[in-house]
């Protein structure tokens, strides 16, 4: 029975043994195989590692050249660089924000590049970029798609401090970005930025600080639009802020604007009845088309002046 039993079951082991040696075989060139993988795409990643490199300092070296071209707008991604590396190395490319170009035509704008730009590019590679870019000069012309532009970095200190306020900032928005700016190049007012936004809070803060002015209870809501003769008119549209009141007894309000000269010059048709208290509310009043200058918001309580807050437009 013994030798019948091993007749039966030695094919069965001698099958066994030669399986796992086969695999254990497999599993050799397999690992091998993973080996080899592994270490080419070391080697390819390690051959084809880009190297950083800033743009200007790219150029003055000659390992890239640059055409610059305008979108034919004043802000946002309204410049357009063809960047062709000249070598057969490939390079991570840094735009640093504070770089700025400038065009040929002095009557147009130059634009500053707020925040960093990053792009790898590989050897011998021609890449298509836009680049965020915001206008300097709000009193000149917005660029022509045609414009020739030079690229250099600001030498504006309070430029520079702004970039750095800007820093940390996410997800900014391009009105918010072009709004800072020209409160620090043009003198416009840090109450052209909103009074609600977490970003805006921060720039809306060091602008008034930058500026030596003490922050304003109003916000003016702008809208950029180009001319005819490309130049930039920052109209103002709205005026929004908090309206402050404390009342003994219930009240009601009548409410007039009036300018400089003591003119009305709205009226709000109502009147708005609020209850005894300390009591805080929205002021909205649209502006489009006003004329330029100084204007008080007053409130009244039977011919009583309760609230006189000024604002500029």
């Amino acid at each position: 029975m013994r030798d019948q039993k091993s007749s039966v079951f030695r094919p069965l082991y001698l099958f066994s043994l030669a399986a796992l040696c086969y695999k254990k075989s497999t599993m050799k060139k397999r690992a091998f195989i993973l080996t080899l993988a592994i270490v080419a795409v070391f080697i390819s990643s390690y051959c084809y590692m880009s190297l950083p490199i800033e743009l200007i300092q790219a150029i003055r070296d000659k390992k890239i050249s640059v055409v610059v071209a305008s979108t034919g707008n004043y802000s946002g991604k309204c410049m357009e660089l063809e960047v062709k590396n000249l070598t057969n190395v490939p390079y991570t490319l840094t735009i640093e924000a504070g770089t700025i170009f400038i065009p040929e035509d002095e009557g147009e704008q130059t634009i500053l590049v707020p925040q960093k730009n990053v792009i790898v590019l590989l050897p011998s590679e021609i890449k298509p970029i836009l680049v965020g870019g915001y206008c300097t000069e709000l009193k000149d012309r917005c660029p022509r798609t045609s414009s020739t532009f030079t690229i250099s970095k600001t030498t504006s200190q309070p430029l520079k401090d702004l970039i750095q306020c800007m820093a940390p900032l996410k997800s900014l928005d391009e009105s918010l970005i072009q709004q800072s700016v020209w409160c620090v190049t043009d003198g416009e007012s840090p109450s052209n930025l909103p009074m609600d936004a977490i970003n805006s809070k921060t720039l809306r803060a060091f602008l008034f600080k930058q500026s030596g002015q003490t922050d304003s209870w109003y916000s003016t809501k702008r809208t950029p639009e180009i001319a005819t003769d490309r130049s930039i008119v920052n109209s103002a549209v709205e005026i929004t802020g908090k309206i402050d009141i404390k009342a003994t007894k219930p009240i009601e309000l009548v409410s007039v604007v009036k300018n400089e000269a003591g003119d009305v010059v709205w009226k709000y048709p109502y009147r708005t009845s609020l209850p005894a208290g300390d009591i805080v509310f929205d002021f909205n009043l649209k502006v489009r088309n006003w004329k330029k200058g100084n204007y008080s918001i007053i409130y009244t309580c039977e011919g009583v002046e309760l609230v006189n807050q000024k604002f500029t437009i």
